[in-house]
Protein backbone atom coordinates (compact mmCIF):
# COMPACT_ATOMS: atom_id res chain seq x y z
CA UNK A 1 0.00 0.00 0.00
CA UNK A 2 3.03 2.26 0.21
CA UNK A 3 2.71 2.90 -3.52
CA UNK A 4 -0.85 4.12 -2.92
CA UNK A 5 0.20 6.95 -0.61
CA UNK A 6 -1.82 9.47 -2.64
CA UNK A 7 -5.02 7.38 -2.70
CA UNK A 8 -7.93 9.56 -1.58
CA UNK A 9 -11.11 7.75 -2.70
CA UNK A 10 -11.73 4.00 -2.71
CA UNK A 11 -15.15 2.63 -3.64
CA UNK A 12 -15.26 -1.17 -3.74
CA UNK A 13 -18.86 -1.87 -2.75
CA UNK A 14 -20.73 -4.93 -4.03
CA UNK A 15 -17.62 -6.61 -5.49
CA UNK A 16 -18.02 -10.00 -3.76
CA UNK A 17 -14.68 -9.53 -1.96
CA UNK A 18 -13.99 -11.89 0.92
CA UNK A 19 -11.29 -12.11 3.54
CA UNK A 20 -10.33 -9.36 5.95
CA UNK A 21 -9.52 -5.68 5.63
CA UNK A 22 -5.75 -5.25 5.37
CA UNK A 23 -4.41 -3.09 8.21
CA UNK A 24 -1.85 -1.75 5.72
CA UNK A 25 -4.67 0.25 4.13
CA UNK A 26 -4.08 2.68 7.02
CA UNK A 27 -0.87 3.69 5.26
CA UNK A 28 -3.02 5.58 2.73
CA UNK A 29 -2.95 8.74 4.83
CA UNK A 30 -4.82 10.86 2.26
CA UNK A 31 -7.77 8.45 2.10
CA UNK A 32 -10.98 10.34 2.91
CA UNK A 33 -13.60 7.97 1.42
CA UNK A 34 -13.67 4.19 1.88
CA UNK A 35 -16.70 2.16 0.80
CA UNK A 36 -16.48 -1.62 1.02
CA UNK A 37 -20.20 -2.05 1.76
CA UNK A 38 -21.99 -5.21 0.62
CA UNK A 39 -19.10 -7.63 0.25
CA UNK A 40 -18.21 -10.80 2.16
CA UNK A 41 -15.49 -9.26 4.31
CA UNK A 42 -15.04 -10.55 7.84
CA UNK A 43 -12.79 -10.55 10.86
CA UNK A 44 -12.19 -7.53 13.05
CA UNK A 45 -11.99 -3.93 11.93
CA UNK A 46 -8.27 -3.07 12.05
CA UNK A 47 -7.40 -0.70 14.90
CA UNK A 48 -4.79 0.79 12.54
CA UNK A 49 -7.64 2.47 10.66
CA UNK A 50 -7.58 5.10 13.40
CA UNK A 51 -4.51 6.50 11.61
CA UNK A 52 -6.74 7.57 8.69
CA UNK A 53 -7.11 11.10 10.01
CA UNK A 54 -8.59 12.48 6.78
CA UNK A 55 -11.42 9.92 6.65
CA UNK A 56 -14.82 11.53 6.10
CA UNK A 57 -16.93 8.56 4.95
CA UNK A 58 -16.37 5.01 6.18
CA UNK A 59 -18.67 2.36 4.69
CA UNK A 60 -18.27 -1.11 6.19
CA UNK A 61 -21.95 -2.16 6.19
CA UNK A 62 -23.40 -5.44 4.92
CA UNK A 63 -20.32 -7.53 5.68
CA UNK A 64 -19.39 -10.18 8.24
CA UNK A 65 -17.21 -8.12 10.59
CA UNK A 66 -17.08 -9.38 14.18
CA UNK A 67 -16.11 -8.00 17.57
CA UNK A 68 -16.41 -4.44 18.76
CA UNK A 69 -15.98 -1.16 16.96
CA UNK A 70 -12.42 -0.06 17.81
CA UNK A 71 -12.07 3.07 19.94
CA UNK A 72 -9.09 4.00 17.74
CA UNK A 73 -11.53 5.04 15.01
CA UNK A 74 -12.19 8.14 17.13
CA UNK A 75 -8.84 9.41 15.81
CA UNK A 76 -10.66 9.96 12.49
CA UNK A 77 -11.27 13.56 13.55
CA UNK A 78 -12.86 14.52 10.20
CA UNK A 79 -15.29 11.57 10.11
CA UNK A 80 -18.75 12.67 8.94
CA UNK A 81 -20.46 9.37 8.05
CA UNK A 82 -19.83 5.84 9.34
CA UNK A 83 -21.84 2.81 8.30
CA UNK A 84 -21.51 -0.45 10.26
CA UNK A 85 -25.07 -1.83 9.92
CA UNK A 86 -25.89 -5.40 8.92
CA UNK A 87 -22.64 -6.81 10.28
CA UNK A 88 -21.91 -9.14 13.20
CA UNK A 89 -20.35 -6.36 15.29
CA UNK A 90 -21.39 -6.19 18.93
CA UNK A 91 -20.37 -4.73 22.27
CA UNK A 92 -20.59 -1.14 23.43
CA UNK A 93 -19.92 1.87 21.19
CA UNK A 94 -16.74 3.50 22.54
CA UNK A 95 -17.44 6.87 24.15
CA UNK A 96 -14.51 8.33 22.21
CA UNK A 97 -16.44 7.77 18.99
CA UNK A 98 -19.63 9.20 20.50
CA UNK A 99 -17.63 12.33 21.34
CA UNK A 100 -17.22 12.94 17.59
CA UNK A 101 -21.00 13.49 17.39
CA UNK A 102 -20.94 16.66 19.47
CA UNK A 103 -18.06 19.04 19.71
CA UNK A 104 -19.64 22.07 21.29
CA UNK A 105 -21.45 23.95 18.55
CA UNK A 106 -20.08 21.69 15.81
CA UNK A 107 -21.32 18.26 14.85
CA UNK A 108 -18.62 16.39 12.97
CA UNK A 109 -19.98 12.86 12.82
CA UNK A 110 -23.40 13.48 11.27
CA UNK A 111 -24.38 9.87 10.57
CA UNK A 112 -23.40 6.81 12.61
CA UNK A 113 -25.40 3.66 11.80
CA UNK A 114 -24.61 0.46 13.69
CA UNK A 115 -26.02 -3.05 14.07
CA UNK A 116 -28.68 -3.21 16.78
CA UNK A 117 -26.40 -5.61 18.71
CA UNK A 118 -24.05 -2.69 19.41
CA UNK A 119 -25.01 -0.84 22.57
CA UNK A 120 -25.29 2.79 21.55
CA UNK A 121 -27.44 5.72 22.69
CA UNK A 122 -29.78 6.93 19.94
CA UNK A 123 -29.74 9.80 18.92
CA UNK A 124 -27.03 11.25 21.18
CA UNK A 125 -24.35 8.90 19.83
CA UNK A 126 -25.66 6.65 17.05
CA UNK A 127 -28.15 8.04 14.58
CA UNK A 128 -29.84 4.65 14.12
CA UNK A 129 -29.41 0.90 14.34
CA UNK A 130 -30.20 -1.59 11.62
Amino acid sequence: FGKLANLEFLKLDTCAFNGTLPPELAECQKLYFLDVNSNDLGGRIPTEFGKLGNMRTLGLANNDFIGGIPAELSQMAQLEKAYFQNTDLDGVMPQEICNLRDRGNQTVLEELIVPCDVECEIPTCCTRCS
